[in-house]
C-alpha cells in the first residue's frame, strides 16, 4: 500500500481485514481522547505495523522533523483505518 503525504509517498505494509477492524476500535478511542501520549504511542504502533520493525521505521522516516514525521504517521493511520483528515470518527 502507497500512503501519500506531504512529505512524500511511503510505502506500507499492507493488513489484514481483522488487524484493521481491531486497530480500527484503538484509533477511534485514542483520536477521540485527543491524548498526546496515546496519539504518539498510537503513531509509533503504526510505524512498527507499517514498515516492518523500527530499524526499517528509522530507514523510512530519516530526515524528518519530529512534526513531519508525526504528519507522515498520522497520514498512515488515517489511510490504513479509511478514514478522512479532520474526522475522527471515520463517518
Amino acid at each position: 500500500m502507497i500512503v501519500e503525504t506531504p512529505h512524500g509517498e511511503f510505502e506500507c505494509q499492507d493488513i489484514t481485514r481483522r488487524q484493521r477492524r481491531d486497530y480500527y476500535k484503538k484509533v477511534k478511542k485514542v483520536f477521540a481522547s485527543q491524548d498526546t501520549t496515546e496519539l504518539h504511542e498510537l503513531a509509533d504502533e503504526f510505524s512498527l505495523l507499517a514498515f516492518g520493525d523500527e530499524e526499517k521505521a528509522d530507514k523510512k522516516l530519516e530526515g524528518l522533523s519530529a512534526l513531519q514525521e508525526d504528519e507522515v504517521l498520522t497520514a498512515i493511520i488515517v489511510t490504513y483505518m479509511g478514514m478522512q483528515e479532520g474526522n475522527d470518527t471515520g463517518d
